[in-house]
């Protein structure tokens, strides 16, 4: 067994064992200005997956750029911190797009890979 199959079945059972939670993803647009309020974006299909989620995580070093430099600098905090394995996603959610339970909606601040082919993202409760 290869080096990349261990590694893809390790992701695998860290997701059967892990992702308990059911998620949606509700893709969102910008708004048309800094002013308007973002939507929903209909050129992208809502999709389900399961996750993780734990709240309060520990602050962040840089973990959304500065909107002037684009620089990553600071230090964040978010509501929870969503992980999940992706294979066979249609797409990667964005930054503001929705992850929805049955019970709460999140939006997603900051997006980082682990090095697997898992997702972190760093959500605040959606407003």
């Amino acid at each position: 067994m290869s080096w990349e199959e261990l590694e893809r079945r390790l992701d695998e059972d860290a997701a059967a064992l892990f992702d308990t939670v059911e998620f949606t993803v509700k893709p969102r647009t910008d708004g048309a200005t800094v002013n308007h309020r973002p939507g929903p974006d209909d050129t992208r299909a809502e999709f389900p997956f399961e996750g993780s989620i734990e709240f309060n995580p520990p602050m962040t070093r840089g973990a959304t750029p500065d909107q002037a430099s684009g620089a990553y600098e600071g230090v964040n905090s978010f509501d929870a911190v969503v992980t999940a394995h992706d294979d066979g996603w249609a797409y990667v959610p964005r930054r503001r797009d929705h992850l929805a339970t049955h019970d709460a909606t999140y939006e997603v601040g900051a997006i980082h890979r682990d090095g697997s082919n898992r997702r972190v993202f760093y959500v605040n409760r959606a407003k």
